[in-house]
């Protein structure tokens, strides 16, 4: 139980990072404080995440051949609370935007490592409860980065979130180095050893991943969607404060209020996982999502925005968890981190168009409606597409 614990706490610990540079406080302070546009953000984001795409299905090939995952979860760590500290040294556009670059890598990459402890710390048939158990656990953490990060934003402006959320992801991170481990780590091969045979198992991981059906469109029918929930979460807190007018404080309460529905959500739909099946739970998660931002579209109003707010927040929270059930399901487990760096492929792919996409949209402010109509878009492909894939075992 105190590794179950002490995974899920990692979950909360990086979601600090989250908070202040990917979807509140660092867009903020660019686009309002540097007065930049958001396709800059964009740019920024997509190109740390393109090396993150090109690096996660060998950095999970990497944790297979050696047996380890914590090592790196611990560097990729490391890399980021650093890069996230520099940021605040620097008031410089380019700079501080390089800085976030690789702070974003660190922070992406620890999720191959991360996610693949799932299965060697969740006990038989608590997949479902075990990976809910993580994400809202990350929900928790965007509650406490908001409430407290808003005082430093009092204090000294966006800018001075930086490091107390640096300290704070490290801070909550140390649990999970310290009560998780590694069941098996095989240290005998050198690196060059290492890095070849890991170099042979990602060969064979996309040609094994070709030939499950099911795993390659599920991965399809995932980067689909996932360019409108990345995007949507990147972008949301620029959107209630530019387009809807609210003003901090009160996008401050509009976020909690989401994050308590996430939290809501994540325990309570990671129950119906047993019962429906991780592939229909995620598909009508994605549906409301669909629901959700068509009415946002149809009556785009402060009022409908504080209904669509709670329900976004519903069904973001059991979505990283069900589709990490599903993707675990359909996984062979002895490539189990491959395979989890594939999805990171496609993942990371959604997370560079759909900002880029969006970003290029609202050069022009009146067409933040369009830019959520292509959204909506992504997210039909995606429930489309999920339909062909078969039940996980």
């Amino acid at each position: 139980m105190s590794q179950v614990l002490g995974w899920a706490l990692f979950d909360l610990a990086n979601t600090f990072f989250a908070v202040a540079m990917v979807s509140f406080y660092f867009p903020l302070w660019i686009t309002k404080d540097l007065h930049a546009p958001e396709i800059w953000f964009s740019i920024a984001l997509t190109l740390s995440t393109l090396v993150v795409a090109v690096a996660l299905p060998f950095c999970g090939a990497v944790s297979d051949a050696t047996g380890e995952r914590m090592r790196f979860l611990r560097w990729t760590t490391y890399v980021c609370v650093i890069g996230t500290s520099l940021v605040a040294l620097t008031s410089n556009l380019w700079l501080a935007l390089l800085l976030f670059g690789v702070a974003n890598i660190g922070y992406q990459l620890g999720a191959v490592f991360y996610d693949a402890m799932l299965w060697q710390v969740a006990a038989s048939g608590q997949l479902g409860h075990t990976s809910g158990l993580g994400a809202s656990f990350g929900y928790v953490g965007s509650i406490l980065g908001l409430v407290l990060l808003w005082p430093f934003v009092n204090w000294a402006g966006y800018r001075a979130t930086f490091i107390p959320s640096a300290l704070l992801f490290v801070g909550f991170a140390l649990p999970t180095f310290l009560t998780v481990r590694d069941p098996q780590p095989r240290r005998t091969l050198s690196w060059p050893q290492v890095a070849r045979a890991a170099s042979l198992r990602l060969a064979a991981t996309i040609r094994s991943a070709r030939a499950l059906g099911g795993l390659w469109r599920f991965f399809c029918a995932a980067f689909f969607s996932l360019n409108a929930i990345n995007t949507i979460l990147v972008f949301m807190a620029v959107y209630t404060s530019k387009v809807a007018g609210l003003s901090d404080q009160q996008v401050i309460r509009f976020f909690v209020v989401g994050q308590v529905c996430a939290v809501i959500g994540s325990l309570t739909v990671s129950r119906l996982i047993p019962r429906l099946g991780a592939k229909r739970t995620l598909g009508w998660i994605w549906v409301g999502w669909i629901v959700a931002l068509t009415a946002l579209v149809v009556r785009p109003s402060i009022q409908v925005l504080w209904i669509v707010g709670p329900v976004l927040g519903f069904c973001l929270g059991p979505t990283w968890a069900t589709s990490r059930v599903l993707l675990v399901q359909l996984s062979p487990k002895d490539q189990l981190a491959e395979m989890l760096g594939l999805a990171g492929l496609f993942g990371k792919a959604s997370s560079m168009i759909g900002p880029l996409v969006w970003g290029l949209i609202v050069r022009d402010p009146s067409r933040y409606g369009l830019a959520v109509l292509v959204m909506i878009g992504f997210l039909i492909v995606g429930v489309v597409v999920l339909r062909g894939v078969p039940e996980g075992q």
